[in-house]
């Protein structure tokens, strides 16, 4: 578990945050009766919940929210959590890049690649931890020790979230 003390969050900033590390719609988040959100205020809500978490990105949000454990496990269960891929390094980093803030648009620019390829290598991503959203990704990435806490945060540990916690981390 990350070193950082867990800020104080609502049970609606909670749940605020397990819908967008499963990758929900700002209408499926404003459907839904425990966020207590009007559609018009979930981006400013979800804004809201970075600045109080720290965090940047959506991306690098459920990556947080996973190694503080309050997001224990993928939407759908992932073949990644049970038999750890092995990533091409640049995919890796890709991911690496999401948990720690770095959105899809800044990491092309990185790379210097076009966006074309990156979009190759996203859907490449995606498949190899079948998952259906880039923040699930990073969910499936943090529990099969993919990424280390210290890619979240620079101030964590830079070792997996199981290795920290003592136990391994997996789907029911």
């Amino acid at each position: 578990m990350p070193t950082a003390s867990l800020p104080v969050l609502a049970a609606a900033e909670r749940r605020l945050i397990v819908l967008t590390a499963a990758g929900a719609s700002f209408e499926q988040i404003a459907a839904d009766p425990e966020t207590r959100l009007a559609p018009d205020g979930v981006r400013s809500a979800i804004e809201a919940v970075l600045v109080t978490t720290g965090t940047r990105t959506v991306l690098q949000l459920a990556g947080w929210a996973t190694a503080h454990r309050i997001v224990t496990q993928p939407v759908h269960p992932s073949g990644a959590l049970t038999i750890k891929p092995s990533l091409a390094p640049r995919l890796s980093q890709v991911l690496c890049g999401w948990a720690g803030g770095r959105s899809t648009p800044e990491l092309t620019a990185d790379f210097g690649i076009s966006s074309t390829t990156m979009r190759s290598y996203t859907k490449t991503l995606l498949t190899a931890l079948n998952v259906d959203s880039q923040p699930q990704a990073v969910v499936v990435g943090v529990l099969a020790e993919l990424v280390l806490l210290s890619d979240i945060d620079p101030a964590w540990p830079a070792e997996p979230l199981a290795c920290t916690a003592g136990t391994r981390s997996a789907a029911p």
